[in-house]
């Protein structure tokens, strides 16, 4: 396992997760639908986080399961190669539904990966 590249990819979803809530906030649905360029920022940054999501080791997947780990790295991979299926909806949905959790849960896994990280190196 590298917690080093577990601390990098897990900073990586945290920045993903908060551009995109920070940019659809105050958004309406019906904004989102209307607005390309926010559907472009949602799906790009859904994209990153799940590409982040899936280099994530399993042992810090186990550690933390209430992370839908698999969930981030399989709507990555849908958006990617289904592109054309995408339902607005449902990503729309994703981003105001499930995004914030883990935008307000994300910095204290960081944290303890990272004291994790520190604990190691200096043994």
């Amino acid at each position: 396992m590298n917690k080093s590249l577990d601390s990098i990819r897990i900073q990586e979803l945290y920045t993903a997760v908060e551009r995109v809530v920070s940019r659809l906030y105050g958004s309406t649905l019906d904004d989102f639908l209307a607005n390309l360029d926010l559907q472009d920022i949602a799906l790009m940054q859904c994209v990153v986080l799940g590409e982040a999501a899936a280099h994530v080791s399993e042992a810090t997947r186990q550690r933390y399961p209430q992370i839908a780990w698999r969930k981030a790295a399989a709507t990555r991979n849908f958006i990617v190669h289904e592109y054309a299926k995408v339902d607005f909806v449902q990503v729309w949905d994703t981003v105001m539904d499930d995004l914030p959790g883990l935008l307000a849960e994300l910095p204290a896994v960081l944290a303890q990966i990272l004291a994790d990280e520190k604990a190691q190196t200096s043994v």
